[in-house]
């Protein structure tokens, strides 16, 4: 048994998904931002309850939500997930068993699009999910975590959630242990137009750097010297980086040959890099942030 906290806009095919996966104990709470958003007066599943969490005031429009839905949960074992993730049939099964087995589990989420430049990006988006995601305790992935409410101060979870923007790198500073199982690397399709690409990978970064600024400048670091590298080496280095994207690929089971595009993401992650760091505000949902401390969050409008 378990509470699914699920922030929406509108009732997707992904909500749907999660809806017929419900058991007889479970509880689906459907998040919105206000009565006027359409999923508030969509035709929800009776085992559906909507919440409306308000406008958010010092923090982003998802941790605001989870913010509210923390407040109503009826369930110990908790799992927050996205409106956009595809599953497969016994995603919500598998991700309660493997919280009953370890504690803290998070998803892998796959980020694709077939629109340039995104698709460009892809490998830079896989390779570090399947490292930091995957193999660090750094993070866990909103799209598909779940925690036992009586293993964390849910009080000051929820209190800090309203002074922040990133519900998923929040969680991980109140976990000892995150556990990233394969069994659940869940793709996301999204927009990839440019400025799209810009706002969401960005905002990544931004992300990182705020709860861990000393390892992400580390990691761009990284990137900044394979770059330096490749001017001395350029063949060897481009099979290189192009190998470990094709070796994370069949890791996480993707079947999609962007795995030939690490050398452009290779080219453009340290530009992307310095512009999340530097930039002053960020878009997420419709809403621009800007985004000066980890407890410093002003919505701009």
């Amino acid at each position: 048994m378990a509470s699914i906290i699920l922030p929406t806009f509108e009732w997707t095919t992904s909500c749907e998904q999660v809806a017929r996966q419900l058991e007889a104990d479970d509880e689906l709470l459907v998040v919105c931002d206000s009565p006027a958003d359409p999923v508030a007066s969509a035709d929800l599943p009776e085992a559906a309850d909507l919440l409306v969490a308000g406008d958010p005031e010092g923090c982003s429009g998802k941790a605001n939500a989870v913010a509210h839905a923390l407040e109503h949960v009826a369930q110990d074992r908790i799992v927050l997930t996205d409106d956009d993730v595809d599953r497969d049939d016994d995603w919500l099964a598998t991700i309660k068993r493997l919280g009953e087995e370890h504690g803290t589990v998070t998803a892998i989420p796959v980020f694709y699009s077939e629109e340039y430049p995104f698709k460009l990006l892809e490998p830079l988006c896989i390779v570090v999910a399947s490292i930091v995601v995957d193999r660090t305790n750094w993070v866990t992935w909103g799209g598909g975590v779940t925690f036992d409410r009586r293993e964390i101060d849910v009080d000051a979870y929820v209190d800090d959630l309203r002074r922040t923007v990133s519900d998923d790198a929040l969680l991980a500073e109140y976990t000892d242990e995150v556990v990233a199982s394969r069994a659940l690397v869940n793709g996301v399709r999204v927009p990839g137009g440019p400025r799209a690409t810009y706002e969401r990978l960005t905002r990544f970064v931004t992300i990182f750097y705020r709860f861990a600024p000393r390892r992400t400048l580390a990691i761009l670091a990284l990137f900044l010297a394979i770059l330096v590298v490749g001017v001395v080496a350029p063949l060897l280095v481009a099979a290189g980086v192009t190998a470990l994207a094709y070796d994370r690929y069949r890791a996480l089971g993707v079947d999609r040959r962007t795995w030939l595009f690490a050398v452009p993401s290779l080219v453009l992650t340290p530009f992307l890099g310095v512009a999340g760091i530097a930039r002053p505000t960020f878009v997420w949902g419709g809403r621009r942030y800007r985004w000066d401390d980890t407890f410093d969050v002003v919505v701009v409008d």
